[in-house]
């Protein structure tokens, strides 16, 4: 309430004249009332009432006093300032009315921009599909080029859904196969995309930006996920059996319940992850940084344990802590 009542004021306060027609009317009343204090002025009509001698009080008119003049200027004061409380409130709903409008306005026009910007990315993926022969291009020609260009430029514009869309079109077009990769997402910025429970068996996504990606449940078996980058990435209940994370940044991933036999995971960084219930029955864990990882549960080796490169603070299968 008192934070109400400054900002009131100071809205107030840029307007000098009604400041003005505040302060110097009480100023007055003050020193007025200090005069008839001092010297008992009865016809200001803050004084007491004396009915003149022999006459009772209500046999004589009373005249009109100062503070009687005064009652008639208050209440248009009052009005005036309840009137302009209430068009600065008015101004004020109407500027946040305005605002929120404004930016509603913007959000769509970004909105439809982006999904333009998606709908003429595969316009012309497919004009280099059918025409140019993308598919059965060579590493070096300039159709592999260009595609990637314009895939790389297209998914920093984009946001995360429509990103998944371009990845799900990619791999559809079997553009990203691991076996014959035509479109690199080596370095590609996939940063916070949503795949959850996307089929994409088998993509290659080595070397690209997944940190914070929603992959849960994603049916990602045998993909090549090499020097990706999945920090913070949700990859509970995903499908990684036989998936390549060799070197991969899985710091603090949650891979709870994740498939992960005969993944390999040689040098990836597992530390803080939580891998509660994870089948890692046969992967490749060796050199693998398993520091603070959560491994109750889960279904692994003493012997795949040991080729760790770290079990520093480890919780064990059996919910114990590793020392070091």
């Amino acid at each position: 309430m008192a934070s109400k009542f400054g900002i009131w004021w100071q809205k107030i306060q840029q307007h000098p004249f009604i400041v003005m027609g505040i302060i110097v009317p009480l100023m007055a009343l003050l020193v007025l009332a200090l005069a008839v204090h001092r010297w008992g002025w009865n016809w200001t009509g803050f004084a007491p009432y004396f009915s003149p001698p022999g006459t009772q009080y209500n046999d004589v008119p009373r005249g009109k006093t100062l503070w009687d003049w005064l009652g008639l200027l208050i209440i248009p004061l009052m009005l005036a300032l309840g009137g302009f409380w209430l068009n600065e409130r008015d101004k004020d709903r109407d500027k946040r009315v305005a605002e929120q409008q404004y930016k509603a306005d913007c959000e769509t026009r970004a909105d439809n921009h982006r999904e333009a910007m998606l709908q003429t990315y595969f316009e012309k993926m497919a004009e280099l599909l059918l025409e140019k022969k993308l598919r059965d291009a060579e590493e070096e020609e300039e159709v592999r080029k260009i595609a990637r260009v314009r895939t790389f430029i297209v998914l920093r514009r984009l946001d995360v859904m429509r990103k998944a869309a371009i990845i799900r079109g990619l791999h559809d077009f079997g553009l990203i196969d691991k076996d014959k990769s035509v479109v690199s997402l080596n370095g590609a910025h996939l940063s916070g995309v949503d795949l959850s429970g996307v089929p994409i068996s088998r993509a290659h996504l080595g070397g690209a930006d997944l940190s914070k990606a929603n992959l849960s449940r994603a049916k990602l078996s045998e993909a090549d996920l090499s020097e990706a980058d999945l920090s913070e990435a949700d990859l509970s209940r995903a499908n990684l059996s036989g998936a390549n994370l060799s070197e991969a940044n899985l710091s603090e991933v949650d891979l709870s319940r994740a498939n992960l036999s005969e993944a390999n995971l040689s040098g990836a960084d597992l530390s803080g992850t939580d891998l509660f219930e994870a089948d890692l029955s046969r992967a490749n864990l060796s050199g693998t940084d398993l520091s603070g990882a959560d491994l109750s549960n889960a279904i692994v080796t003493e012997e795949q344990l040991k080729e760790a490169r770290s079990l520093q603070g480890t919780i064990m299968p059996d919910g114990s802590k590793h020392p070091h």
